[in-house]
């Protein structure tokens, strides 16, 4: 009934109008939080390589697709499946699916496989259950930037009351390495290392400290970004960047084990999150947004970030299947 194929040039023009139909839904459907690439930008990544599509033909014209990306090379990251309309939707994603474990065989012996369940996709979490994959219930969590009071509270924080040792202080390049290891050490044995395996080596900790210091992901916040020192040396960390839909977001939130339980997390959450909001405040950033993620299987996190402010808005099955 159906036809998968690997996307190619000869499908370029027909295709566009099941792109442009999940880029309509990307923000109500899916819950991306910034637009997709623009159909001619995606194209553009697809003949670089950077990104790989899978797509279904009905009688010869697209009406789904599959895209994913493997750069890193130990991750496989699937970003979307998407189908017009709703009827049969469930054989067509599980058609797409079989493709993408069919096509990634080789690759899967050595890379995990990380999907973002988000939106609509978390119906087909039965679907891709019976792939093996295992799955983590992530929240969002969102700081309300227009509620004054909130903010005003935050101002009369007193970041001063920290246990005597400790000491709040904007990133600097010369943290850089100390981070790198800080990282490692508080992600190393977390969740996080299932769908991103370079939490558990310190050379994938330090890709990821310099693509997030080096605005990769975002642009940097370093004034925002917090170090915590213990008799000056690196023991915890709030990272922030902003994106351009104005979308500021906490990415990395992390204290070594043996500092933990000392309810260090609350000012440091709040010293990034005062400063994003000075930021946006005197114009240097453009703030819609201010979020974070979490695995909500963890009570602690939960509770660190409600006692900062925040407040849950959806969560997402965070699925993964790992290599081999």
């Amino acid at each position: 009934m159906y036809e998968i194929a690997i996307l190619e040039e000869k499908y370029f023009r027909v295709f566009q109008g099941a792109y442009n139909d999940f880029r309509l839904k990307a923000r109500t459907d899916y819950k991306f939080e910034i637009d997709p690439l623009s159909y001619e930008d995606f194209i553009d990544s697809f003949r670089k390589g950077l990104l790989s599509c899978i797509i279904l033909l009905e009688d010869s014209i697209p009406t789904g697709f599959l895209a994913y990306t493997s750069v890193e090379g130990d991750v496989i990251e699937l970003f979307v499946i998407h189908c017009l309309g709703i009827e049969d939707i469930e054989e067509k994603r599980k058609q797409l699916f079989d493709k993408f474990m069919e096509v990634t065989k080789g690759q899967r012996k050595h890379a995990v496989v990380s999907y973002a369940m988000l939106g609509v996709q978390e119906s087909f979490k039965k679907v891709v259950a019976k792939y093996n994959f295992q799955f983590i219930d992530t929240g969002v969590v969102v700081f309300d930037i227009k509620n004054k009071q909130l903010i005003k509270d935050l101002s009369q924080f007193n970041f001063m009351e920290l246990p005597i040792g400790y000491k709040l202080t904007p990133y600097r390049d010369i943290y850089f390495e100390e981070l790198a290891q800080v990282i490692f050490k508080a992600f190393k044995d977390s969740t996080d290392v299932n769908f991103d395996v370079r939490f558990g080596s310190i050379e994938g900790c330090r890709d990821i400290t310099h693509k997030i210091t080096t605005s990769i992901y975002g642009r940097f916040l370093p004034q925002a970004s917090k170090i915590l020192l213990y008799e000056n040396k690196l023991i915890g960390f709030c990272l922030a960047n902003v994106t351009g839909d104005g979308i500021a977001n906490l990415p990395l939130i992390g204290i070594l084990e043996e500092h933990r339980g000392s309810k260090l997390s609350k000012p440091l959450i709040k010293a990034s999150v005062l400063d994003v909001i000075k930021l946006h405040q005197g114009g240097i950033i453009e703030l819609n947004e201010l979020n974070a993620s979490l695995d909500l299987n963890m009570p602690s996190a939960v509770k660190m970030y409600e006692s900062a402010g925040f407040v849950q808005s959806y969560g997402y099955p965070q699925a993964y299947l790992p290599k081999g």
